[in-house]
């Protein structure tokens, strides 16, 4: 009882034996994985730069094309450039945060005049008016606000104020007969300024 000799080896990737892929077959994913993630990179850095060069270009007959190394120097500027423009964004949002809280400040500081109105027709008769403006140190303004609104023939449906840092809003959801809202801002603005 001869056992048969066992077949040769085969020698053509890794179906061949369910070991390991051969070193061939390793290095040629590895150089497919990498091209794969230049050319990612290529068009991540052309998106990014221009516009202009993200569209397909036409066959070349300039220079030849860049080389790997090239395109690496390429996308390292192109990194630069865009941490350094993050940085001069960050920065200029720093001082528009900081002219923005002493603009408030000095708003707060003074009366009422920087009560800004807007209002916004949501159907029906039914107008939505928004005021912010400096917090009051007590809630008159806001009753001069839902008084003005009554006096000028609104009827007010829902009214309510709240403080967002240093601004106060003011809604007031209320009826008013057609036309009669360009009265009813003219009255309202006069209460807040104090005319009223």
């Amino acid at each position: 009882m001869d056992m048969p000799p066992p077949p040769p080896p085969h020698f053509g990737g890794p179906a061949a034996g369910g070991g390991r892929p051969d070193r061939k077959t390793v290095e040629r994913n590895r150089r497919n994985q990498m091209n794969a993630l230049y050319s990612r990179l290529d068009q991540l850095v052309r998106a990014g730069s221009s516009p202009s060069l993200s569209a397909p270009q036409a066959v070349q007959r300039g220079p030849p094309a860049m080389t790997r190394p090239d395109r690496l120097e390429e996308a390292a500027a192109y990194i630069r450039q865009t941490t350094e423009r993050v940085e001069r964004l960050k920065e200029r949002k720093r001082e528009l945060t900081a002219a923005r809280a002493s603009s408030s400040s000095q708003g707060s500081s003074s009366a009422g005049g920087a009560a800004e109105v807007e209002v916004q027709h949501l159907g029906s008769g039914l107008h939505a008016i928004l005021v912010t403006g400096a917090p009051p140190s007590d809630g008159a303004s806001f009753h001069r606000a839902v008084r003005a609104v009554e006096e000028a023939g609104g009827e007010v449906q829902n009214a309510h104020f709240s403080v967002v840092g240093a601004r106060a809003i003011y809604t007031i959801h209320t009826l008013v007969a057609e036309g009669g809202i360009e009265r009813l801002l003219q009255r309202l603005k006069a209460a807040l300024r104090g005319d009223a």
